[in-house]
């Protein structure tokens, strides 16, 4: 996603001289011999509070654990990691990432960063990282418009703004973006068992859930779908629900199709829709499947939504290293939830690990630059697949996408369906 929120119209930016950072993260030596001087540091740009937490807490721990494997690199250096949380009052606050970032690029310790996990976020962390050369890597972005510029001004994004002249590039994410999610997410609308042949679609008002709900109408309607209508709502309005949910449901869509995430009101609206008499089914992206607290929004009305995701699901995780991976996150963090996200952080923070070894290997001295140029050129087997980068920092390797239905038998349960590779 992973989910683009609005951001504040007040955009902390970091200053042009933090560039001179490139040169520190904890490190001076050319040789192997003693390569760090300091401690090296991966920080993790997320929401790990409030309504987010479920979906994003996950993520956070698998950085955690690739750390916690490889604490000691050899040579020197050692790896830590630092968590950001940019959770508001009211949810996702872009503003409050914009402000991690500034900070985190002033700190010569921190090497590299995971995340964000929200697009919207992204937005505002990208320039930032990219002025003071900060790789970043992405368990979770989806919006088209950070990495390729024919999306970007439809996303609402200055495309000169977010990647500078005269920077290289130093955002990578691993997903499949929105205009391959809201192709699947048609796909899924259209096949057994849904079987739509009409559409009403719902956005929670932000970038992302407005460009998914478009790539969806787009691909829908090419296929010869009908849309019946499309509101906009905000979780402020949440009184107005019921009205809108009668509405809907006198309209008799086949589907329901949900753009954006369950916190901006989606899960509330699924019980509201249930409530007016609409039993059919809801199809969502990234945003609303594998969440868990789509059950804690929609209640008992949950059931009968299929949602897609941009990452490989972890029960299909059998064998080798991802089935080695799925047994280390169970021990190092009992009871803990484990969604796909949590597998692509831990892929992003190892690729970033592996960067520093490799910048370790050739002598060079282990400095954000370098490590940036050596994740740019890696080519790396990762659990959730084959992991490279394209000019554009997209995943030039393995992008897979999995495909959810919340069961209606107790307990009710995001249950795998398929998985499919773009």
């Amino acid at each position: 996603m992973r989910k683009f929120f609005r951001a504040s119209s007040a955009i902390v930016g970091a200053s042009l001289a933090l560039a001179a950072l490139a040169g520190c993260g904890g490190a001076s030596s050319s040789g192997t011999a003693n390569a760090c001087s300091g401690p090296l540091v991966i920080v993790t740009e997320f929401a790990v509070s409030g309504t987010d937490a479920g979906a994003q807490l996950p993520a956070q721990y698998g950085v955690d654990l690739a750390a916690q494997q490889n604490a000691d690199l050899g040579h020197g250096c050692k790896i830590t990691v630092k968590h950001d949380n940019y959770e508001g009052t009211s949810g996702v606050d872009a503003s409050i990432g914009a402000s991690n970032a500034t900070a985190d690029v002033s700190d010569s310790t921190i090497i590299a960063m995971v995340g964000t996990f929200n697009s919207g976020v992204a937005k505002v962390v990208i320039p930032i990282a990219t002025r003071a050369h900060l790789v970043m890597i992405s368990p979770a972005n989806t919006n088209p418009g950070l990495t390729l510029q024919q999306y970007a001004q439809a996303n609402g994004i200055d495309f000169a703004t977010l990647h500078p002249a005269g920077f290289s590039e130093a955002y990578f994410r691993l997903p499949g973006n929105d205009v391959v999610q809201g192709k699947v997410d048609a796909t899924i609308a259209a096949a057994a068992p849904v079987n739509a042949k009409s559409a009403y679609v719902v956005d929670d008002d932000s970038t992302y859930g407005i460009g998914l709900s478009n790539y969806f109408t787009t691909t829908f309607q090419g296929n010869g779908g009908t849309i019946l209508g499309r509101t906009a709502i905000q979780a402020t309005q949440a009184s107005s629900f019921p009205s809108l949910a009668a509405s809907i449901s006198s309209k008799h869509p086949d589907v329901v199709f949900m753009g954006g995430v369950t916190s901006g009101g989606l899960g509330l609206l699924k019980k509201d829709l249930v409530a007016a008499g609409y039993n059919g089914p809801v199809v969502g992206g990234d945003g609303i499947a594998q969440d868990p607290s789509w059950f804690t929004a929609a209640g008992a009305a949950a059931a009968n939504t299929f949602g897609s995701v941009m990452a490989p699901d972890t029960s299909q995780f059998t064998s080798g290293a991802s089935a080695k991976f799925l047994s280390d996150y169970k021990a190092a963090f009992p009871g803990k939830d484990i969604t796909p996200y949590a597998a692509m952080s831990y892929d992003a923070a190892l690729i970033e690990i592996t960067a520093i070894k490799n910048v370790i290997a050739a002598g060079k001295t282990v400095n954000r630059e370098n490590v940036r140029a050596a994740v740019a050129g890696i080519s790396y087997a990762g659990v959730t697949g084959q992991i490279s980068f394209d000019a554009n920092g997209d995943n030039a390797g393995n992008r897979v996408y999995s495909i959810y239905q919340v069961t209606a038998a107790a307990p009710t349960t995001w249950a795998f369906l398929s998985s499919g590779n773009v």
